[in-house]
């Protein structure tokens, strides 16, 4: 009976993590297509954030920049390493030559301030 939970909880965790691995993949995606969304202009600089940088960004439930309200907020989340790990291999193959880098920046707010100047 134990062993029944832990797969059922194993499963569980599973689609939790497709399901945060696929939301943060759209998320940037839509924002590339909204008028003046901050990932237009991140994926331009040619840099992607580190994961407590992004974190920081999923959590807030929607883009500071869309002041217009042009893009749908979220549910805030956060994503695991291994969630990551996929959302970055998807960012990095359809955009080449992107690199990964805090660009000596502790915080998001400092990292986007960053790209944006």
């Amino acid at each position: 009976m134990i062993e029944f939970y832990k797969i059922l909880k194993r499963q569980r965790e599973e689609r939790l993590a497709l399901n945060n691995a696929t939301k943060a993949q759209q998320i940037p995606g839509e924002n590339t297509n909204v008028l003046y969304g901050l990932f237009g202009m991140i994926d331009a600089s040619g840099y992607f954030p580190p994961l407590v940088f992004l974190n920081t960004f999923l959590m807030a439930g929607s883009d500071p920049c869309d002041q217009d309200g042009r893009m749908d907020q979220w549910r805030p989340f956060s994503l695991n390493e291994t969630e990551y790990a996929e959302v970055k291999a998807g960012s990095i193959a359809s955009r080449p030559g992107t690199l990964e880098s805090a660009l000596n920046c502790t915080c998001w707010e400092d990292w986007v301030q960053t790209i944006l100047a």
